[in-house]
């Protein structure tokens, strides 16, 4: 007599397997999103706190760049590393550095240094916003909807006008710093 499995067996085998893998795969891919969610919140916070510091440090921004500054993986346009860069420009479209998510540019951060033309003078503050063009693509849609996202892009700051859609809606958070050397 020979030893060995029997067709009907195999497949039976074949089809747990597949029943397996049909619940694995799915519960795999919501994983890594929920990794790539909490990537970017973890890079969200640290640039903050990165900026944050630097400025109650030196009191404003100056000519620092952005890898004196940070060292989150942010970047220009065309996939450019804004680590060279200066944080802050004189043209808000040429400051602008974005967070990218799954290789798609998905968060926008503008830095205002303080205005000092004022009295009393200004903190400086950072704007989160959505890259309109991407916010519906691909992993980028989802990190948009989390909830800790949502909490970053929803703060006001009064006299701040955040970036705004076609309709007026604001579509950028502000965050404010301010530093431990200016008087207000």
């Amino acid at each position: 007599m020979k030893k060995g499995f029997t067709m009907i067996e195999l497949i039976f085998v074949i089809v747990i397997l597949g029943i397996l893998a049909s619940v694995a795969i799915p519960r795999l891919a919501a994983t890594r999103t929920d990794a790539e969610i909490a990537t970017t919140v973890s890079n969200i916070r640290t640039l903050i706190s990165d900026l944050s510091s630097y400025y109650v440090v030196k009191g404003e921004f100056g000519n620092a760049k952005w890898g004196d500054v940070t060292n989150v993986p942010i970047r220009l346009e065309r996939q450019k590393s804004a680590q060279g860069t200066k944080v802050v420009l004189n043209n808000a479209a040429q400051g602008a550095v974005y967070l990218p998510v799954d290789g798609i540019d998905c968060i926008v951060f503008r830095v205002k240094d303080r205005d000092n033309t004022q009295t009393p003078a200004r903190p400086a503050y950072i704007e989160i916003g959505k890259v309109r063009a991407n916010k519906g693509k691909g992993t980028c849609k989802e990190v948009l909807e989390a909830e800790p996202i949502k909490a970053y892009l929803d703060l006001r700051v009064p006299n701040v006008t955040p970036i705004e859609n076609n309709n007026g809606v604001p579509e950028a958070g502000v965050i404010v710093f301010e530093s431990s050397i200016s008087i207000y």
